[in-house]
């Protein structure tokens, strides 16, 4: 074993010495091939986490509920629909936008007749309450990664939303865990929306929101809003449909899976190639071995071990280029990435398969070599 070992590192020293270039592409386009798969395999696990995210803070019992008007609706009828439901019943406006700095802010307005039930775990502060509702005051729960837009006056916190200031009262988050489906969220009561949002908003003539209760079935509040929709605006269209959560991040895997294939396959074609040219280069060893009593199994095992070695080098190479770059690489593609047992698996089917995949030819053309044939030459 160690007198196998020891042919194989000194085939690759020889390598090394006659060949470092080649040497160099080869391992650079596997190490490169390295980090893209560990890439891809991050968005994987991060898209599945996403997900996980997504359905645990969804609302519970919740259902869509599309409403158009057949004329422009008054914003305190549109209050009224809401009378009587359940008092867990809570209600989110969708597709809510505020301008903030240069650019349009998205929202989560929520509304409640009776009681605040708390969806988002809170890092500090509070809940806004009913009173707070019903005065339709500009208080805000912010997610922990939108707190670079506060500003601070003095002992109190506010996020600008055009001219008008909103009062930070809590933050969303929890400790010591990224949980990116609601550390962006920004949550403020429906009735504190600016008035120019709330003209847009019954102007288009449609509403667009979601009723949910964390313990019971919704469809009783749908027939109590569709009671008194037909009273406060006739001649009213109302649709009711399954919830469909929103993506609010979505990790393109398809463009960035494509890429990781396509560069793993462009450093195989490459190694392919150049290990084809070694295989001529040592025409003579190989056939000195064979005369010597190596089988063909031989020589295709040490060319595979050889292999092995320079893809685990790769390997190496390409964790510690994640892992030194780590940061500038996180904030290239949007979303954290880590080496996990997944990553570490991965890189072992990586070395055995790179290896196989980058022997196939050269090993044909090895088994070919006869000792007579390289003795004439000589």
């Amino acid at each position: 074993m160690r007198e196998g070992v020891s042919v194989i590192f000194y085939s690759i020293k020889n390598q090394l010495k006659a060949h470092p270039i080649t040497t160099f592409f080869i391992v650079l386009g596997l190490s490169l091939s390295v980090l893209m798969i560990s890439v891809g395999i991050s968005s994987i696990n991060y898209s599945q986490l996403l997900e996980q995210e997504q359905a645990y803070y969804q609302p519970r019992h919740a259902v869509s509920v599309d409403i158009t008007f057949a004329k422009e609706p008054n914003w305190q009828h549109i209050l009224e629909l809401f009378e009587s439901i359940d008092p867990q019943t809570g209600v989110i406006l969708e597709d809510v936008t505020l301008p903030h700095r240069d650019a349009m802010m998205a929202v989560t307005p929520e509304y409640w007749t009776k009681e605040v039930v708390e969806r988002f775990p809170l890092m500090q502060g509070r809940y806004f309450t009913i009173k707070e509702i019903k005065r339709g005051e500009k208080v805000a729960l912010v997610g922990k990664e939108r707190m670079e837009d506060v500003i601070i006056e003095g002992s109190e916190q506010y996020l600008m939303a055009g001219r008008d200031k909103y009062k930070v009262i809590g933050i969303i988050g929890v400790k010591g865990k990224k949980t990116r489906a609601i550390d962006y969220q920004v949550v403020i009561p429906m009735t504190s929306l600016p008035a120019d949002t709330i003209n847009k908003l019954t102007s288009t003539k449609q509403l667009h929101f979601t009723i949910h209760n964390p313990v019971k079935d919704t469809y009783p509040d749908e027939k109590i809003i569709r009671n008194n929709m037909e009273q406060l605006f006739p001649e009213t269209q109302m649709d009711v449909s399954p919830y469909m959560s929103k993506t609010m991040f979505h990790v393109e895997l398809s463009e960035r899976l494509s890429l990781m294939v396509m560069i793993y396959l462009l450093a195989i074609v490459n190694a392919i190639n150049l290990t084809s040219y070694w295989i001529q280069e040592r025409t003579y060893e190989i056939g000195i071995k064979k005369a010597f009593g190596y089988s063909n199994y031989d020589i295709v095992s040490m060319l595979f071990w050889e292999m092995c070695l320079i893809s685990s080098t790769s390997v190496i190479i390409g964790y510690t280029i994640q892992l030194v770059f780590n940061r500038v690489i996180e904030q290239w593609i949007d979303y954290p990435i880590d080496i996990s047992i997944t990553h570490l698996s991965t890189a072992v089917l990586f070395v055995v398969f790179s290896a196989v995949l980058t022997i196939i030819i050269p090993a044909i053309k090895a088994i070919k070599i006869q000792p007579v044939d390289v003795m004439n030459r000589r």
